[in-house]
């Protein structure tokens, strides 16, 4: 940024917006963001002036804009390339004044809407002063068209620009004796912004990028998405923008839980995507090395956008089954890797869903690569192995399974995967066994694991389509023991409760879990002999000793499961 073509004044905010004037949101920004905290902040601060509490102006900030060449005649068109938030702001607060005053002081409406918000006499997109991002321009010119506009309020929670315009309608409302007049021109001449003009043959991204790093951070999902359509050929930027990038935002809104920022999960999304190749990325370095990727290569910039959109619609499948994967045997698959919480593989998993979209590899294929990492992972619970090397493993299974002359991806990777020893090993049958017979499976943690496997179990047993939603886990040796368990349990009972409590043996599912709590063995033998699930066919058979319960009879239960698991879970 040369600071040698920057010219900054003050300026109230009349002068600012007055005239055949448009201020442009350039795509690389981010939409429309402002929370309630801040909307209170500026409320407070105008109501201050206006009540004579604070003499003066009041400094609102710094607004940097570029002036665009080769546009129509008659209008002055400037690209904001920061204080988008705050000028869409007050373009907002002022809508929602004109409509305060449309039917009984309907010359301030028109004032206010002729002369800062539209560019009267001009058409399409040149009509208004304020032109925000693809993302938010539909609902901003709403406001702006519409005087007499309703906002749902589900809209008003979930679109931040409605959102906005909703709280200043009710300010409005609740100001009783606000004088119209005296308000508008406290936000007309007493708020002060310094106008920063760059040259227009400065990149805006770079100045944009350069006021980042001395304010609010963006998030690397921002930075990418800035950073790329800055690269792009300026023709093509607004169609990829509506054709790709925004389709794929709103798709991570849609997904995204609700306390969450669909940002992150964006950025998240561009870290698999990044380390598909084996390459080992810090999660908060995603945009540097994307940018780095971009600047020493000759990649084609859109076929790097279509490429990155892409992936991130794989990671989208793995991550958002339910909604995003059509196909039922891989979506079931996907669900089941998030109720093991094996996102690991998601780096690996990218790769392979690639073959299978571009038809290299078939379905029964990927099917029997999901059902073989679906075995590496179950079995590697039951043996103790660390799970931290996992992202080593899966950051590099898929250039190793490539490496091999032969031309079957499902034998390649195979082969890779029986080779691993000692802490990548995929266990055999014999140590799956004794980890079933004697590790602790269960914690609150992951106590959705356990009854995962525990369906699966089930589902292997029977043909039958079985509800599962409103069974939970019960241990039959309970977490707190009362006399009449310890009792049962003779001399040693705390090294068998401390030993047994939360193995796979002493855990079965039923839909009776706060019922049956701490009751005594025989008690909790009835409830789940009532049992239709065909696990609990176990303490049903009369080949089965089940008339105690003790360290024996639940590892020969465990030794039972096992018989199962190594079917279910084959390697």
């Amino acid at each position: 940024m040369n600071s040698n073509y920057m010219k900054a004044s003050e300026t109230i905010f009349r002068n600012l917006i007055e005239g055949s004037k448009q201020f442009q949101v350039p795509l690389f920004q981010r939409p429309y963001c402002w929370e309630k905290s801040k909307l209170e902040a500026l409320w407070d601060d105008i109501m201050n002036i206006y009540d004579g509490q604070v003499e003066g102006v009041y400094f609102l900030g710094s607004i940097v804009t570029q002036p665009i060449l080769g546009t129509a005649e008659g209008i002055s068109p400037y690209l904001i390339i920061d204080g988008q938030q705050r000028l869409t702001t007050l373009s907002i607060l002022l809508a929602s004044l004109r409509n305060k005053v449309n039917k009984e002081y309907s010359e301030l409406a028109d004032e206010l809407h002729e002369s800062y918000l539209i560019n009267k006499f001009k058409k399409d997109e040149a009509l208004y002063k304020v032109l925000p991002t693809q993302h938010d321009r539909d609902f901003y010119i709403k406001i702006i068209q519409d005087r007499n506009i309703e906002i749902d309020k589900d809209d008003a929670k979930t679109v931040k620009i409605y959102e906005a315009y909703t709280f200043f309608k009710l300010k409005l409302e609740k100001n009783k004796n606000l004088d119209f007049s005296k308000f508008k021109n406290v936000i007309l001449e007493k708020l002060m912004l310094v106008n920063i003009t760059s040259d227009n043959d400065d990149n805006p991204y770079l100045i944009f990028e350069s006021l980042n790093m001395k304010g609010q951070e963006l998030t690397q999902a921002d930075l990418v998405r800035n950073y790329m359509f800055m690269k792009l050929p300026k023709e093509k930027q607004e169609s990829l923008y509506n054709e790709i990038w925004m389709p794929l935002e709103e798709n991570f809104k849609r997904n995204v839980e609700q306390n969450k920022k669909y940002s992150d999960e964006l950025t998240n999304a561009f870290w698999y995507y990044l380390r598909k190749d084996g390459e080992s990325i810090n999660q908060k370095s995603v945009y540097q090395c994307l940018k780095k990727k971009i600047d020493k290569s000759n990649i084609d910039i859109v076929n790097e956008l279509k490429d990155l959109t892409r992936f991130v619609k794989y990671y989208q499948c793995f991550n958002f089954p339910d909604q995003e994967e059509k196909n039922t045997t891989l979506k079931k698959y996907f669900k089941n890797f998030l109720r093991l919480d094996f996102k690991t593989s998601h780096i690996f998993l990218l790769n392979i869903y690639d073959k299978y979209e571009s038809q290299e590899l078939s379905l029964d294929d990927f099917e029997k690569i999901l059902i073989s990492l679906e075995s590496y992972f179950v079995r590697r619970l039951f043996t103790g192995v660390s799970t931290r090397v996992l992202g080593t493993v899966f950051n590099n299974l898929y250039k190793e399974s490539m490496k091999f002359e032969s031309n079957s991806i499902v034998e390649n990777f195979l082969k890779i995967l029986r080779g691993y020893d000692k802490k990548k090993k995929w266990p055999e049958d014999e140590e799956f066994i004794q980890g079933i017979i004697t590790k602790p499976i269960y914690t609150k943690n992951y106590s959705d694991r356990v009854k995962f496997i525990l369906e699966r179990l089930e589902q292997s047993l029977t043909k039958e389509k079985v509800d599962f939603q409103n069974l939970t886990n019960e241990h039959i040796m309970p977490q707190t023991l009362t006399n009449e368990w310890r009792s049962g349990l003779e001399n040693n009972y705390e090294q068998i409760h401390k030993k047994w409590l939360h193995t796979l043996g002493n855990i079965t599912l039923t839909a009776y879990n706060s019922e049956l709590s701490n009751k005594s063995y025989s008690e909790k033998l009835e409830y789940i002999k009532k049992s239709n699930l065909s696990l609990n066919q176990y303490f049903r058979d009369k080949n089965n000793s089940v008339n105690l319960w003790n360290a024996d009879t639940i590892k020969n239960r465990a030794e039972y499961l096992a018989k199962i698991a190594i079917k279910v879970w084959p390697r």
